[in-house]
């Protein structure tokens, strides 16, 4: 059985995507809270082209990291701890 991992990740990388994060959270709330308050069609269409373009950018990111920990952690739960600049790494069980 395999041990979590941790991965120290330079802190350019792990900025980057906590501020594509954030940047997508908010873009969300933003989209939701125009559909709920009425704003008009092209501005609600405008919020949500932009949410789509970030989030793309943020899953592109995500990716990139990650490739260079893939073949050596192949089927694995990952996520980035932004506190604490980290890529944890969680074997799945195998069947």
């Amino acid at each position: 059985m395999r041990k979590d991992v941790k991965i120290p990740l330079p802190e350019e990388t792990v900025n980057y995507l906590q501020r594509l994060d954030y940047e997508v959270a908010g873009l969300q709330a933003l989209h939701t809270h125009a559909l709920n308050a009425g704003t008009p069609l092209e501005k609600r269409l405008e919020i949500r082209r932009e949410y789509q373009e970030r989030f793309a950018e943020y899953q592109l990111a995500k990716q990139e990291m990650w490739a260079q920990f893939d073949a050596q952690y192949p089927n694995c739960r990952w996520w980035v701890d932004f506190q604490e600049g980290v890529l944890h790494i969680e074997p799945q069980q195998q069947a």
